[in-house]
């Protein structure tokens, strides 16, 4: 039995109870439900196929609902938008228009809180822009380099004062959703402090759950708050891609180091997220760069490397 578990996301690609059952054979131990995509119907639908595709497994297959949590999206539209350097998009309005490069996004009231040089990245900080200015709920940005936007990124302001609930209405009712499915985690995205993981436990008692919560740890708030955070919680997942747009990505090296060690003074699991083996959505082979990457998560004593996309 390995020590180090893996952890694949279940998508399109993988949905049917044949891939489950490939993936499982391969070596995956738990499977992750991205709640931030779909319908109630449609995580039940996964967690039949991932229930079903696991049967003949010999060993436990476990499920984990990741709850989206509080992110800012972009709004959905067809198509891709391509951007240049020093273009200008708009943010605001309640639907997305590709055309004049007018964009809406999921809480429109935050924008009240972006102002002139701010930062905005989008799609984890592939794309980069610059406030140029913000009147009226219209906040006018300016690409810093280049890209291609799709439906429903989301977006980070580092420096903007995002004041948004922890726990959203559809949080509440996926966090319902998990207890029904006898889902064996949660994951709480976004958690700012013990309190957040305190909430969430409440929920899952209330729907008579026995669920164990993972606290996401992507924001600055959290790892101020680390120790706290870890004494109420059952395990925490290192979600570099926002944590490494909150904060400098250069930080996220040491911390992810810095976590793994305090998780295992406490004595809860750890995963270590986003961006392991990327570029083999595209290749057949990883890059030496990612190996090294899985390999120093293994090496730090992670409990489990999850696979994303």
């Amino acid at each position: 039995m390995k020590k180090t578990k893996i952890i694949a996301t279940y998508g399109p690609a993988v949905a049917s109870v044949k891939k489950v059952s490939q993936l499982i054979e391969a070596g995956v131990n738990l499977f992750r439900v991205n709640c931030s995509h779909g319908t109630t119907e449609d995580f039940f639908k996964a967690a039949r196929i991932i229930r079903d595709g696991s049967k003949k497994s010999g060993w436990p297959v476990g499920l984990i609902m990741d709850i989206s949590g509080p992110k800012l999206r972009l709004g959905r539209f067809k198509g891709e938008i391509s951007v240049k350097p020093g273009q200008t998009i708009i943010l605001g309005g309640r639907r997305s228009e590709p055309s004049r490069k007018s964009l809406a996004i999921n809480y429109p009231d935050i924008l009240k809180e972006v102002k002139p040089k701010h930062r905005v990245f989008i799609d984890d900080g592939n794309l980069a822009f610059e406030v140029v200015s913000a009147a009226k709920g219209r906040t006018v940005l300016k690409a810093r380099n280049g890209g291609v936007l799709t439906s429903g990124k989301g977006i980070n302001l580092p420096d903007s004062r995002v004041n948004l609930p922890s726990i959203t209405p559809k949080d509440k009712e996926d966090i319902k959703t998990a207890v029904r499915l006898d889902a064996d985690f949660i994951a709480l995205s976004f958690v700012r402090s013990p309190a957040d993981v305190e909430q969430a436990c409440r929920l899952i008692k209330r729907w008579g759950g026995h669920q164990r919560v993972i606290a996401k740890l992507e924001r600055s708030e959290a790892i101020r708050d680390l120790d706290a955070i870890m004494d109420r919680c059952d395990g925490v997942m290192i979600a570099r891609g926002d944590l490494g747009v909150e904060m400098a990505p250069e930080e996220v090296p040491h911390l992810q180091k810095e976590i793994i060690a305090a998780a295992n003074r406490h004595r809860i699991p750890v995963i270590v997220a986003t961006q392991m083996l990327e570029s083999m959505r595209n290749n057949p082979r990883a890059t030496r760069a990612e190996i090294s990457d899985v390999a120093t998560a293994v090496y730090d004593f992670a409990d489990a490397v999850m696979l994303s996309a």
